[in-house]
């Protein structure tokens, strides 16, 4: 079986996974949705490991976060803010390492900084609603700015800020 067979695999039982565990959640079995979640985030892991080495899928990151999202939301609905938060960090965490690596392509780097604004944004949300502020946390967040520009930068992304780039006003009279 081909690399892009097992990921493609591993992302199609990750999501009925996530799918099963989604519908306990509704149903308010949350034993069995938080078994079904941590199945899901087990199959993520193994998605994001493969995507570490060989830069694909590409949706390996958005998965991960998927899954560090549901339990945080599982978390949170069971008043363990303290666990939630950390699936919410995990998540910024993960995105950051990744998107720093000078070796993954850059294709990849791009799908995790893609990922970093939502996380981040719900690991700020989520937190500041629950906990008092965390230094680790705000870190964090400077740590994800500081490597979207630097990956956007690589990419070409980057806003030009030489005067000669900058647009004509009008014409000169």
């Amino acid at each position: 079986m081909s690399q892009f067979d097992q990921s493609s695999e591993a992302c199609a039982v990750w999501q009925k996974l996530s799918r099963q565990a989604n519908r306990d959640y509704a149903l308010q079995d949350m034993q069995k949705a938080q078994a079904l979640y941590e199945d899901a985030m087990a199959k993520a892991v193994a998605l994001l490991n493969h995507f570490q080495e060989k830069g694909l899928p590409l949706s390996a990151p958005s998965v991960f976060v998927v899954s560090c999202h549901n339990l945080a939301d599982l978390f949170f609905t069971q008043e363990e803010p303290e666990k939630a938060v950390l699936f919410l960090r995990r998540a910024c965490t993960e995105l950051v390492r990744l998107a720093s690596q000078p070796g993954l392509p850059l294709q990849a780097r791009l799908a995790c900084v893609e990922q970093l604004r939502p996380a981040v944004v719900a690991l700020m949300e989520r937190e500041s609603g629950t906990l008092p502020e965390q230094p680790e946390t705000r870190m964090l967040v400077d740590r994800a700015r500081t490597v979207a520009l630097s990956v956007y930068q690589i990419a070409g992304y980057a806003v030009q800020t030489r005067l000669e780039d900058a647009p004509v006003a009008g014409r000169p009279s």
